[in-house]
């Protein structure tokens, strides 16, 4: 233990006992009393835009927060339990659920926004994750005495205020960033709604704008489907298409588990090919170029195919008509696009020239995007390592 600090259990610093929140029926109409939804305590933040509206009943009344109060998951899957944050009172009459706790602390002892920094640690989360009860692959629970004994190191209380000044500057830093990139995506989705509308032109090798309409063509005058697949298991390395991009198999799943052992006969995906999931639970289904200079393997449930345009052009245009694609799919529960049914889909599609152009634009756009998320992935963990060691006193600050 660092000289100075003690060894306290989060009962010690309590100013009011941990209570369970009260859900009642949520109401169609304000009433000037809401209620928090479960998804409203993030890995980062109280999300605010996650309320109902309920009426102001007794129990609602008994259960509004104050600003101060802090919030912890008591149910939940076994990676979000014992989520926690500050309500700031930035809700009037906002009470909390059943499936959460709340709690204030004593700020003669100790620093809100350290104790914030403690409950969000690795060390904590991982208290919760491993006292919480119930089965590991859906709902689980912590306890009023389990939140009552999470151990805390604290140091004096003006070293507590320092290091969550510090820490502070990280999380501007970090909310800064979630900002451009919020800025830039925002950037981007105004300009593919110009260039597929036609309403800004680029210019063409000669310096001019293009000119030439675009024409209503079916996509099989363009897709060609790349019907290759594997004879030999574990041929090429096994890729999966997510929302993220195509990323190894292994990797998607983190070697936890591999959804088919037997890989003979997936569909083989060559440089800059394109695929997608054929089966989608909401309706929406993402394309993706494939940019491995060596060829890969994927399940027969992703189709592999190339244009006989830009392919980059082709993926931004599917990206800007998202919403379209659920209307030529066929399911209930799941949907499932064919390769067959997109081809049968109609678009406006320019000449290959002004194709490349756009997709030389649209790729600037996502690379600035790409730059700024992996600025922020550094400085998220550069806060973790930071927290590491402030939390543990393994790095000592100046008061």
């Amino acid at each position: 233990m660092p000289n100075g600090w003690s060894k306290v259990y989060l009962k010690n610093i309590l100013a009011s006992n941990v209570k369970n929140g009260f859900s009642p029926n949520a109401v169609d109409v304000e009433t000037g009393y809401v209620v928090l939804g479960l998804g409203a305590l993030t890995d980062g933040k109280l999300n605010l835009s996650e309320t109902k509206n309920v009426e102001p009943i007794e129990a609602v009344k008994k259960s509004i927060l104050t600003s101060g109060d802090f919030l912890v998951s008591r149910s939940n899957t076994p990676d979000k339990v014992g989520r926690s944050a500050i309500f700031r009172g930035e809700i009037k009459n906002c009470s909390y659920p059943d499936l959460m706790m709340r709690f204030t602390i004593d700020q003669d002892i100790a620093d809100l926004e350290f104790i914030e920094a403690i409950l969000k640690s690795s060390k904590v989360r991982q208290y919760y994750k491993s006292c919480a009860s119930g089965s590991s692959s859906s709902m689980v629970k912590i306890t009023k005495p389990i939140v009552e004994k999470t151990p805390i190191e604290l140091p004096p209380l003006p070293e507590q205020r320092k290091i969550a000044k510090i820490l502070s500057t990280w999380d501007k830093a970090i909310i800064t960033t979630e900002g451009l990139i919020d800025n830039r995506k925002q950037q981007k989705k105004a300009l593919m709604q110009q260039l597929f509308t036609e309403k800004k032109r680029l210019a063409n090798g000669y310096g001019e704008p293009f000119v030439e309409e675009w024409a209503i063509d079916e996509l099989s005058n363009w897709i060609v489907e790349y019907k290759k697949k594997s004879t030999l298991q574990n041929q090429f390395i096994v890729f999966t298409s997510s929302k993220n991009g195509l990323v190894p198999q292994s990797e998607y799943f983190n070697n936890t588990r591999i959804m088919e052992r037997n890989n003979v006969g997936f569909h083989v995906i060559p440089l800059n090919h394109i695929t997608y999931r054929s089966r989608s639970d909401d309706g929406y289904f993402k394309f993706n170029l494939f940019t491995n200079k060596e060829s890969g393997i994927i399940s027969h449930y992703y189709p592999v195919f190339t244009t006989k345009g830009e392919n980059r052009f082709f993926i931004a245009l599917f990206e800007y008509n998202r919403g379209v694609f659920g209307g030529y799919s066929v399911g209930t529960s799941q949907k499932v696009l064919s390769l067959n049914a997109l081809k049968g889909m109609k678009f406006k599609i320019p000449s290959i020239e002004e194709q490349q152009k756009i997709s030389v634009v649209l790729t600037n756009s996502d690379k600035g995007i790409e730059l700024l998320e992996q600025q922020l992935a550094d400085l998220k963990q550069e806060k973790k390592a930071l927290m590491q060691q402030l939390l543990t006193g393994k790095r000592r600050i100046l008061v």
